[in-house]
């Protein structure tokens, strides 16, 4: 019994013919394999595969196995282009722009040989004629390609770089900033590398120049090139002369066309933003129309169409498709709803905006009066706690205005009744807030003597006297050196009368855009009109610090040591003019001392490192003083310049405190003037940080250079 080979008994027909076909008869016979030779035993190994013809059945595959398999995509190929007839592919090529005809070119040799020769710059001139607004003809020392190239090819000419937009006409190439520096020269490299040989020629006006900076530079290449042509005239003179007329006279010409590229390309950017420009219109256009659609029949409102117009979504150089539309329609329809709430809100507040407006150009004269670091109220300050302008802010009273319109000087003497009755009453609201078992203890003033104790008339102006605390009582309480209040937005330490004029406290609520009340309505209109609000309006921005009071006490008693000084009747003006310096136990360590001015000791003793805590306060001799003024009178300018201190004092402005930079950029922003003098231009503010020369923070100074010893 004879055995078969593995795997050839189990053959079927189907597989014994999966034979590769040949081509001819000698290959056929060479690989046929017949039925005889397989049962005999005959192998002849594994048959050539070959590409299976599908039959019907096998055309309909199921899905399942498609999604698995996946059906490969037919490479698409330009190389049967070149052999259509000339006529065919030349009128084609007519209707191309010379951008994609130099993509064309650079597909395939055969495209490239096909486009690059002479006989095809008939096809690039007509090209030319496919761009809107036109091209420049080619010039003469271009080709047609190397002309489109340049003209519409953002690319370095060096190194290939993207994006390269600008184009250095003369030299006709684009370059980058990194190759710049590599392949342009100064015309100073250009005479070094002629001088030598060719000194009686002017080799800058004989080649093409780049103004960069308000500088020339010229291509590497062409000053080599240059030098070429020049070494082949070997040396002779009427030739060189020659030579250099005629490159003056080319250069002329091309510096004539560079002057055309110009304009083109000037008419050709206006063109570009005018298509920008209309294509955001249309969009715009569409997108309004889409919204009256959904329901918003009041988008003709210009406040709302402004709204909508300044939308990113909306400024978009593209046209308004479905699909673009159903992917932004969410947000549109959420700001078009924020437009509409925000026209209801103005519209409003209406009446209280344009009162508020015709108040401050009436104050602008009295602020040109009383400028910083005068403390007068704000424009909202008239607004609401004065009641005369209060009243007038409010609906009606429009005769009042009409009436000082015409009669100016009734104006000014109404304001400063009303700006003497706004500092009583700041001064009463602040001293409310002091703690009552905090408050300097009343003086009883003296007893007039009408008539003796037993007149009634006396006793009836005492009994008056005895209701409540006087102004000067108030004030006097004010400017203890102990009386402290502090904002709570930035936690900033305030003292009298600074507390009045702090930015801080001119903080107000948000924008309402559902107002429901006239209070709503003014709110709103404050922050239209004014971007601030009366001071403390929501009456939670200032509160009096009872730490900065016994921090105040403390420093006090440290400075009197050998008198029975009362903080309550110390006030800060004293204080500021024995000008003694302090040294902080807790902060002097490692060979340094922590000193400062009393003021930024309340600031230091009062913070949270330091309050509630038995820290050593040392007040420094006579010597040590005058060392540490000396040192700070050295930091004078620059103190100066870094502090929030100044503000503008120009005609009817106000200003928020800033420092010395700011105040020369406001300058000359606002009111065109370079160099701001102190005192014409600009003042201190009632809101400054600190006085000049005094610095607002501590300052670490060498242990050894101090002869006082320090308490720890």
């Amino acid at each position: 019994m004879t055995s078969c080979p593995t795997g050839v008994v189990h053959r079927t027909a189907t597989h014994r013919t999966m034979v590769p076909v040949a081509t001819d008869a000698s290959q056929q016979s060479k690989v046929d394999v017949s039925e005889d030779s397989v049962q005999h035993g005959e192998h002849y190994g594994r048959p050539a595969k070959r590409r299976r013809v599908r039959g019907s059945d096998q055309r309909q595959t199921s899905s399942a196995t498609m999604q698995c398999v996946g059906a490969r995509r037919k490479r698409k190929s330009l190389s049967l282009l070149p052999d259509m007839p000339l006529d065919i592919l030349y009128e084609v090529f007519l209707h191309l722009h010379p951008y994609d005809l130099l993509h064309l070119a650079r597909t395939t040799k055969t495209l490239r040989r096909l486009l690059m020769t002479r006989s095809a710059s008939t096809i690039w001139r007509r090209a030319r004629e496919n761009v809107p607004g036109g091209l420049p003809d080619c010039p003469k020392d271009m080709s047609e390609p190397a002309y489109a190239n340049l003209m519409f090819d953002p690319h370095c000419h060096f190194c290939v770089k993207a994006r390269v937009m600008k184009i250095m006409w003369a030299c006709r190439v684009r370059c980058c900033k990194s190759c710049f520096k590599d392949n342009f020269v100064e015309i100073v490299e250009v005479w070094k590398a002629c001088h030598l040989k060719y000194d009686e020629i002017r080799p800058g006006a004989m080649l093409p120049a780049e103004a960069v900076n308000n500088k020339l530079y010229f291509l590497k290449r062409d000053i080599t090139k240059l030098i070429e042509q020049l070494d082949a005239l070997n040396g002779d003179a009427d030739a060189i002369k020659n030579f250099e007329a005629d490159r003056m006279q080319a250069i002329e010409k091309l510096d004539d066309s560079v002057d055309v590229f110009e304009a083109w390309s000037t008419a050709a950017k206006h063109r570009r933003q005018e298509e920008r420009t209309q294509l955001i219109r249309r969009r715009e256009e569409q997108i309004l129309e889409r919204l009256r659609l959904a329901g918003f029949d009041d988008m003709t409102e210009p406040e709302l169409r402004k709204r909508i117009s300044l939308h990113p979504l909306v400024q978009q150089p593209k046209e308004l498709t479905d699909r673009i539309w159903n992917n932004i329609k969410k947000p549109i329809i959420a700001w078009a709803e924020g437009g509409r709430a925000e026209l209801r809100m103005q519209r409003h507040c209406q009446q209280y905006t344009n009162r508020l407006r015709v108040l401050r150009d009436y104050l602008k004269d009295f602020y040109t009066l009383h400028h910083y670091p005068e403390v007068v109220p704000s424009v909202a300050d008239f607004s609401w706690y004065t009641p005369t302008f209060r009243q007038i802010v409010g609906k009606g009273h429009d005769e009042v205005l009409n009436h000082w319109a015409t009669h100016r000087d009734d104006f000014f003497k109404t304001v400063e009744v009303v700006v003497e009755e706004w500092r009583r009453n700041m001064a009463r609201r602040l001293y409310g807030m002091i703690p009552p078992e905090l408050r300097p203890p009343l003086i009883q003033p003296h007893k007039h003597q009408h008539g003796g104790a037993n007149n009634p008339e006396a006793n009836e102006v005492v009994g008056k006297e005895d209701t409540g605390p006087a102004d000067e009582h108030i004030l006097r309480a004010l400017h203890a050196s102990v009386a402290w209040f502090r904002c709570t937005v930035n936690g900033c330490l305030l003292d009298y009368p600074r507390v009045l004029a702090h930015e801080c406290a001119k903080a107000g609520p948000p924008i309402n855009l559902h107002p429901e009340t006239e209070m709503d309505a003014l709110q709103n209109a404050y922050n239209i009109m004014l971007k601030e609000f009366p001071w403390n309006f929501t009456g939670d921005k200032i509160v009096y610090d009872v730490n900065a009071h016994h921090a105040a006490g403390k420093i006090v008693r440290a400075t009197l040591t050998n008198t029975n000084a009362v903080p309550n009747f110390t006030d800060k003006f004293w204080l500021d003019n024995l000008d003694e310096r302090y040294v902080c136990g807790q902060c002097s360590k490692g060979g340094f001392l922590c000193v400062m001015p009393w003021r930024v000791a309340v600031k230091h003793l009062s913070d949270a490192d330091h309050r509630d805590k038995d820290v050593k306060l040392t007040v420094v001799n006579v010597e040590d003083r005058f060392g540490v003024l000396d040192r700070e009178a050295r930091l004078d300018d620059l103190h100066d310049d870094c502090y929030k201190m100044w503000g503008c004092i120009r005609y009817g402005c106000r200003t928020p405190a800033m420092n010395l930079a700011e105040m020369i950029d406001h300058s000359f922003i606002r009111h065109d003037i370079t160099a701001p003098l102190q005192g014409v231009d600009y003042g201190l503010h009632p809101d400054a940080i600190t006085s000049p020369g005094v610095p607002a923070d501590d300052e670490l100074y060498p242990e050894r250079l101090f002869t006082t010893p320090i308490l720890r």
